[in-house]
């Protein structure tokens, strides 16, 4: 697996930095550091950018690993470095001990139009063995659920395979035999039904434990709940939602959403290019 990690303040960054070397821990992995400058040159700027990575490298303790400082907008280098090196992975940190500001900005740009899956590093641990597994319930959620498995099998973490169904008509309030149980969707056949078996399979097929969960209402909230609730140490979803201004204005963006509402790391995994990721442990 190919992984980039981005760096701008070391103290900012190391949670993201301990992260990966968590993750490399478990994976096959080249990973490459990447400082940003800014376009407008300071004396000493480059230096102090090298300097940096060799003590993010000191951090992460994995040799050999590749350092690169580039002069550029950071939303524009992040994408073009992650095109260009063919990256499966790209990990960047949120941190309240940096620029806040420009952290949720980047995050933001890189949800819309990063070609691979992405971490967000937020208040991780020093294990990950319980992780939250979101699944819109449609077969094109497989490879969150393939990518996903993988992840948990690597790690040995246990998943909860969580789907959040409709809130039920506001015309049919009242009438609760329409939300379903859990085990009355199983026996359904039904496009969400099949999808959730499906899943069980790709899990049971990486050896991964898992514990299905159905609830109904707000996605966003039911996850937040249910984190909140639950012990986690990792969330995954699908990079799914609007990827034009148009689209954004009309349906909102669901995964961009869920992002910033969660207090732990996210994997955000991009569908597209999913199949074609090396998460090999």
């Amino acid at each position: 697996m190919k992984i980039l990690i981005c760096v701008n303040n070391l103290i900012a960054d190391e949670p993201g930095l301990m992260l990966g070397k968590l993750i490399a821990q478990h994976f096959e992995t080249e990973i490459t550091l990447l400082h940003v400058l800014p376009k407008k040159k300071v004396e000493g700027d480059r230096d102090r950018g090298e300097q940096l990575l060799r003590d993010a490298n000191e951090v992460l303790g994995i040799y050999p690993s590749s350092r690169k400082v580039r002069r550029d907008n950071v939303i524009k280098r992040i994408l073009k470095e992650s095109e260009q090196g063919e990256f499966d992975l790209v990990l960047i940190t949120v941190s309240r001990l940096g620029d806040l500001a420009q952290q949720e900005t980047v995050q933001r740009s890189l949800l819309k139009h990063l070609p691979c899956c992405m971490l967000i590093a937020k208040n991780p641990r020093a294990e990950i063995r319980r992780i939250l597994m979101c699944t819109g319930g449609l077969k094109l959620a497989e490879p969150v659920i393939a990518v996903g498995a993988k992840f948990a099998s690597a790690l040995g973490a246990d998943v909860t395979l969580f789907h959040v169904a409709a809130n039920v008509p506001t015309m049919y309030t009242g009438l609760k035999t329409i939300e379903e149980t859990l085990d009355e969707l199983l026996k359904t056949d039904t496009p969400v039904s099949r999808h959730l078996h499906r899943s069980a399979e790709i899990l049971a097929q990486n050896n991964v434990d898992a514990e299905l969960k159905l609830r109904h209402g707000s996605a966003v909230y039911e996850i937040v709940r249910e984190i909140d609730i639950e012990d986690y140490d990792m969330v995954i979803v699908g990079a799914t939602g609007a990827d034009t201004t148009i689209k954004e204005w009309f349906y909102g963006n669901l995964t961009q959403e869920i992002v910033e509402s969660v207090g732990i790391p996210i994997l955000v995994v991009n569908q597209k290019r999913a199949a074609d990721a090396k998460f090999n442990n």
